[in-house]
């Protein structure tokens, strides 16, 4: 949660963090609060060995929407359809699922000005993200 990996085009900002509790969640949220405001967007996947509720809870009133994606090639990925109960479930008001990180960045880029965008959720969705554009 230090600062954007890169700038897209169009002045969005893309931020990846790898917390998966719900200590992180909150510590998340804060952080997301002391930013300058602009449209923020979760691109969310996680294990199903994780508290996903205790994750959402807290993130639920510092982000505009959350996008639910499976963690890929990972057994234990939690499916997109599950997490983005569980985001509804949390208080997200605006949820979507997407096939992967790519297309959900792209659905979020085509619609918010400016947005940032922040992949989170778990480890593994961070090292794969990691991995395909490093």
């Amino acid at each position: 949660t230090q600062g954007p990996l890169v700038d897209l085009a169009g002045g969005a900002e893309l931020w990846l963090d790898g917390g998966h509790n719900p200590a992180a969640g909150a510590a998340l949220a804060r952080s997301l609060g002391e930013l300058p405001a602009r449209p923020t967007h979760l691109v969310c996947g996680m294990l199903n060995t994780k508290d996903i509720a205790g994750y959402l809870r807290p993130l639920a009133g510092a982000a505009q929407a959350l996008h639910a994606v499976s963690i890929p090639d990972e057994a234990n990925t939690v499916p997109a359809a599950e997490t983005a109960r569980a985001a509804r479930a949390a208080g997200f008001e605006t949820v979507t699922q997407a096939g992967d990180v790519a297309q959900a960045i792209g659905e979020i880029t085509a619609q918010a000005p400016s947005p940032r965008i922040l992949i989170c959720g778990s480890l593994y969705l961070a090292g794969h993200v990691l991995r395909e554009n490093g």
